[in-house]
């Protein structure tokens, strides 16, 4: 469809970069509204603050993956992923008893 392609590469860059602009704050306002549902108690405030942590520290420190085989580095980098996982460990792992006090 070379057509199609002629069109989109003639849109200005700028234009492009406002149209991502509006979609990443769309994506942002969508995550604050499912964590808005959330009971916020002393298990789920763990299990977000654990996970987010590992995954921007992973993000911001890529030295510290320095040892591992490329396909791991590959893989952990982003931050998404490991953060994902731990999230999905610590729900399955932490008791339900320290879910009783809300914060």
């Amino acid at each position: 469809m070379p057509k199609v392609g002629a069109v989109i590469s003639s849109i200005p860059i700028e234009v492009l970069g406002g149209g991502v602009i509006v979609m990443f704050g769309m994506v942002v306002s969508a995550g604050a509204s499912m964590l808005s549902d959330v009971e916020w108690n002393k298990r789920n405030m763990m299990i977000f603050a654990l996970s987010v942590s590992l995954g921007f520290g992973l993000q911001l420190e890529p030295g510290a993956l320095q040892h591992l085989p490329e396909t791991a580095k590959i893989l952990l980098s982003s931050g998404l992923l490991p953060a994902a996982f731990i999230a999905i460990v610590l729900n399955l792992i932490l008791p339900e008893e320290a879910a009783d006090e809300a914060v």
